[in-house]
Parts: structure tokens; sequence; C-alpha cells
């Protein structure tokens, strides 16, 4: 059912400015664009299919660092990674609020890369969705982290495995959000930092590509 002008939303994205990330919410966007909402990419360089942006104002934290992680591999790929992509949400959280504002931004989807940038939602209590355009972080151990090349198999011993990569994937995450941690207290935001699912949204989704 197509929603009415009254319904309508102005929806702003926040995903990493990376093609395998770009792509597939822009199939969602123009999707709920033609659902009547509005939509706008926030952060990004250009959305594909000349959709609506508006460009960063700090620095690319992930584009910029692409080079040096290209050249790594294994944990020190992926915690280097992660660093990079909560540096970019840092920078995010500073000047979301002043964008939402300028842009009339109704409510926020956020690709689930984007780690914590929920902060920003929950700092303006405003409705924010998050999207799966990778595979799946299962915090439940039932299957292995996208993070990790294991085969999915449900014998006691893979699922030992898959719980010890989610406390290693705790354990990088606690290593680089300090900053984070100190933004959410800064703005009197109480999170659960212990619990890797605590500020997901109830309404997380997996996108799929329409076929040309």
């Amino acid at each position: 059912n197509h929603e009415s002008k009254e319904q309508a939303m102005k929806l702003g994205f926040i995903c990493p400015d990376l093609p395998g990330h770009l792509n597939p919410m822009s199939a969602l966007a123009r999707q709920l664009r033609a659902r009547n909402h509005k939509v706008v990419f926030l952060y990004s360089s250009g959305a594909p299919a000349g959709l609506p942006f508006v460009p960063a104002p700090e620095q690319d934290h992930i584009n910029e660092n692409r080079p040096e992680v290209s050249k790594m591999e294994g944990q020190d790929a992926l915690q280097f990674s992660v660093r990079n992509v909560l540096a970019q949400t840092e920078t995010i959280l500073k000047s979301l609020p002043g964008i939402v504002e300028a842009n009339g931004i109704d409510a926020l989807i956020i690709d689930t890369v984007q780690f914590y940038a929920e902060l920003g939602a929950l700092r303006l209590d405003m409705p924010y969705v998050h999207v799966a355009n990778a595979l799946h972080l299962d915090y439940s151990g039932y299957t292995p982290l996208c993070a990790y090349g294991w085969p999915h198999e449900t014998t006691p011993a893979a699922l030992a495995r898959n719980r010890e990569g989610v406390a290693q994937w705790a354990n990088v995450l606690a290593s680089a959000s300090g900053g984070l941690k100190a933004h959410a207290e800064s703005i009197g935001l109480r999170i659960d930092w212990q619990d890797l699912s605590s500020t997901v949204s109830p309404w997380a989704s997996i996108t799929q590509v329409p076929r040309a």
C-alpha cells in the first residue's frame, strides 16, 4: 500500500560511502521514494542513481585509510577497519543534530556496519531502523560472525567456536570505542556496552538488491 502524502516522511540514510553499501541502500531508498517518502543520503560523497545527498563535513576515515588496510590481513585488518568505522561514527555524531535539523529529517535508516551511529538518533529521540547490507552480525553464536570465514555447523564444538568469535569481536569493539563511550556519557545516554545488541533497532532488516 502506498503511503499518503500526509503520512510521508523525510528519511536520512547513513551508511559507509562504499559501493557495496551504497548500492543496496540506494535500491531501498528508491523503493521508499516510490511510496512518497523523501530520501537523502547523509555523510555521502554522492549516492548512486542521482539520489539526494549531503556530503560529510568532516574527514572520511574509512576511505582515507583503505590503501593501508588493503595491505593487511586477518585480525590486524579487522581491528584496523573497526577502528576506522568507529572513528567515522564519532565524526558523524558531532554534526548529526545540526544536519538533521537543517535538512528536516524525520527518521534515520542506518547501515548496521556504521557501528553505533544510532547513538545520534537516541540523542535526538527520533525513530531509526537498521539495515544489514552485508551479512547479518549474529551475536547469538548460532552462526559464525561474518567477520570470520568459518562454515556454518551446529556441532557443540562449532557453536563454542562461534561464541568465542563473538567474544573476540566484542573485544575488538571495546578496544576502539572509548571515544564513543565518552560521547554517550557526555550527552546523558546510558548504554549497556556489554550487550552488543542493546542499541540495535528492533526493526533491523536485510535488504536485497532487485534483479535487473
